[in-house]
């Protein structure tokens, strides 16, 4: 069924695809679903429960009173807020090139992982820049910069950051490393004695892979961000970037699978989609203007840190921030 021009039609057949795409991230180098995961919500605006710090570790006397009473544990939760933002792309889906293609490949089918795929990277670049930014996060120093491979000390710098986590009470499980930085540090000479120590077949290969990071850092997970885009302007010859850059490294505590919204993390993704259950809707109208169907894609979600406020709208509890460890890897001063 085709839609007129007061319909709006549901692709649920191209959601699929759109859906398969989202789970093909990680091989372009996209992270940012995996430190800020999706969490859905009813609402596209409200508030949601923070529990304080003195919260968690306050030392409670539990002991059973003479009488038969508990004591009560009696911590109020605080809130924090959120609002998401629809964001989405359209493109026109045209009969002749639908006559004319049909014989190669699926038209629409591609143009709805076009459009997926430039959703991906606009969400991706927003994630990039609320994580590695020095407004956010106070960026530590390394030791000695992670590219001089002679003198680097990379897991004393993780460690570090560990170190001073953990006195806010965050345990990290995440290491979060751009693309050039992983290449640098396949070359740490570090690196590389411990990890032929320890894994004999590595040292046949010369290889030091994420696995092998992740032994060495003592982390549970590492992600390398890999996402490219055009830095030139329209109509230019592209100028691929790393949309991650290569300084900076993120040693942080991400949400794991399930995890309710009072876990502390770094951040999550609050996806409203007008209570729809897709993480992203696939659409079709008709437009009078170009005399032509167009197909749209979009989602309705919010990228955010998550943090507690009063009532005069400023910061009580930052639990990303406490979550966060961000190091300078060039060591600049």
């Amino acid at each position: 069924m085709r839609p007129t021009s007061d319909t709006t039609l549901q692709r649920p057949d191209l959601g699929q695809a759109v859906w398969e795409v989202m789970q093909e991230a990680p091989t372009m180098g996209y992270v940012g679903m995996q430190v800020m995961p999706y969490f859905p919500v009813a609402n596209n605006a409200a508030e949601y429960p923070v529990i304080p710090k003195e919260a968690l570790f306050n030392l409670l006397d539990t002991a059973r009173g003479p009488l038969g009473h508990y004591n009560r544990s009696e911590d109020e939760f605080e809130s924090g807020f959120y609002r998401t933002q629809e964001n989405g792309l359209e493109r026109r889906v045209d009969d002749r090139y639908l006559a004319l293609y049909a014989s190669l490949f699926d038209y629409e089918l591609t143009i709805a992982k076009i459009l997926m795929n430039d959703i991906m990277r606009a969400q991706e670049w927003r994630i990039s820049q609320k994580l590695f930014n020095t407004t956010n996060f106070t960026a530590h120093n390394a030791s000695a910069a992670w590219s001089t491979s002679d003198s680097a000390t990379p897991k004393a710098d993780v460690d570090a950051g560990k170190a001073a986590m953990r006195l806010l009470g965050i345990v990290p499980n995440c290491l979060v490393i751009p693309y050039a930085v992983f290449l640098d540090l396949q070359k740490v000479s570090e690196i590389k004695t411990q990890v032929y120590q320890l894994f004999p077949d590595a040292a046949k290969t010369g290889q030091v892979g994420i696995e092998h990071l992740r032994t060495y850092f003592d982390i549970p997970q590492i992600l390398v961000a890999g996402a490219l885009y055009n830095n030139a302007n329209r109509g230019q010859n592209a100028d691929l970037a790393e949309m991650w850059g290569s300084r900076y490294a993120q040693l942080c505590r991400v949400a794991t699978a399930g995890a309710d919204i009072i876990e502390p993390c770094i951040g999550r993704t609050f996806r409203w989609n007008e209570g729809a259950s897709q993480e992203v809707i696939v659409e079709e109208y008709y437009s009078n203007e170009v005399r032509s169907n167009i197909l749209r894609v979009r989602h309705d979600t919010s990228e955010a840190f998550l943090a507690s406020y009063d009532e005069s709208g400023t910061a009580k509890s930052e639990i990303s921030k406490a979550c966060g460890y961000l190091i300078d890897t060039t060591a600049a001063t």
